[in-house]
């Protein structure tokens, strides 16, 4: 069997591919990592027969993406990396990195505790010991690491789009959920401008009986405070309507929080950066199915004596 090496085993390769290179497209800065380890021809072929994706590119990925997470790489632009504020340190480390050495960093600390906190759960666990699991406790903490991580990149991505693309992307997901009866037309964007603190308005069912005031924030790392909510609030007494959904790419503050579970003449639901991606995800918006892997057991009634 071609032994490849492990993903954090390209991370400091990744790093000294970007220190020589600068600002390198995505694919490019793959290439040559895998070239800087030195992959023979015949690790370089080996595919995963789940996907048909080449193994030594799909863990480089993996290091891209723990180190952008550490703050040792960023993303400057779509499709595009380069060296991130803890690059140097990582490198003066003298050693290839550990995923040790990734949770050390305070970047790492604050994405993983805030999306703890924020939910009141552990997104994945990695303390266990493998020999205490069984394959099928193995499997669920692999999809759950997975969607962690990609729960992870979908924050990324949308604190990066424009506020209009944010807009446009909530209204999706509210739609893709079965509001306006799940179609686009039903939609109300409101224009740019002075629009009194509401960024859209949907139809709670297809009869339009009631609507839904919407407003969005894209922020890459403010969170939301009561004063806002309140005029959203605000807004919404003055339209005439007592359900709103106030979402946002980061997060709201605990005082926000309270504000909103106090109302009594509206209903409120906050949406945060979390929410939004796990919504996305569960709804099919913005995300593809990578892969299914089929697990078969055995047919006991194929091996029954029963004749029935």
């Amino acid at each position: 069997m071609v032994e490849i090496p492990k993903f954090h085993e390209f991370m400091t390769p990744l790093l000294l591919v970007l220190k020589e290179n600068g600002e390198m497209y995505r694919n490019d800065a793959f290439d040559a990592t895998i070239e800087k380890v030195g992959l023979t021809d015949e690790q370089k072929a080996v595919i995963r027969e789940s996907t048909g994706r080449s193994v030594a590119r799909e863990r480089v990925g993996w290091a891209s993406s723990y180190l952008k997470q550490a703050g040792g790489i960023i993303r400057p632009k779509r499709g595009y990396m380069y060296l991130g504020p803890n690059a140097d340190d990582f490198l003066s480390i003298g050693r290839l990195l550990t995923v040790a050495d990734i949770k050390k960093t305070k970047e790492w600390q604050a994405i993983h505790n805030a999306r703890q906190i924020s939910k009141n759960e552990d997104i994945y666990d990695s303390t266990n010991e493998q020999e205490n699991d069984t394959p099928q406790d193995l499997i669920d903490k692999g999809i759950k690491r997975l969607n962690s991580q990609l729960i992870g990149d979908l924050i990324d991505n949308f604190k990066n789009i424009d506020p209009a693309s944010f807009e446009s992307l909530v209204l999706k997901v509210l739609a893709s959920m079965g509001y306006g009866g799940g179609d686009d037309r039903r939609i109300q964007g409101v224009p740019r401008g002075p629009d009194g603190g509401i960024d859209g308005k949907i139809n709670e069912d297809k009869l339009g009986l009631d609507q839904i005031y919407i407003q969005a924030k894209r922020y890459s790392e403010n969170s939301v405070g009561r004063p806002t909510i309140q005029s959203f609030v605000g807004a919404m007494t003055g339209g005439g309507c007592r359900k709103g959904v106030f979402v946002t790419s980061s997060s709201f503050t605990s005082e926000a929080i309270e504000f909103a579970k106090g109302l009594r003449d509206q209903r409120l639901i906050l949406i945060d950066g979390v929410d939004l991606a796990k919504l996305m995800i569960e709804h099919s918006v913005g995300v593809q199915v990578k892969e299914v892997i089929k697990v078969s057991k055995i047919d006991q009634d194929f091996f029954s004596d029963d004749e029935s």
